[in-house]
């Protein structure tokens, strides 16, 4: 079975802005701010990508850091509990 691409609801909208990035729910009016990191897992959401090619990209850009699994899982647990994220 193929793992699902990820994705913002319908009712999040995903931003761009200088040094960063915003997601701003529609519904509710709640803005999150990400840079960094976070910014860039968005980024990757937005262009559908899946768990598994957004973890290789970070391996790919930090692979120093050991810890890069369970922050992209933190960070995606973080959106889904906030109904931002939903998978196709």
């Amino acid at each position: 079975m193929a793992e699902k691409k990820l994705k913002f609801a319908d009712n999040v909208v995903f931003r761009e802005e200088p040094g960063g990035a915003i997601l701003f729910n529609v519904d509710t009016g709640d803005i999150r701010i990400v840079e960094d990191v976070a910014w860039g897992i968005s980024d990757l959401i937005d262009k559908g990508r899946t768990r598994t090619q957004i973890l290789a990209e970070l391996i790919k850009k930090y692979p120093a850091v050991n810890s890069l699994e369970n922050d992209l899982d933190e960070f995606l647990d973080s959106l889904r509990d906030t109904d931002c994220l939903v998978a196709e």
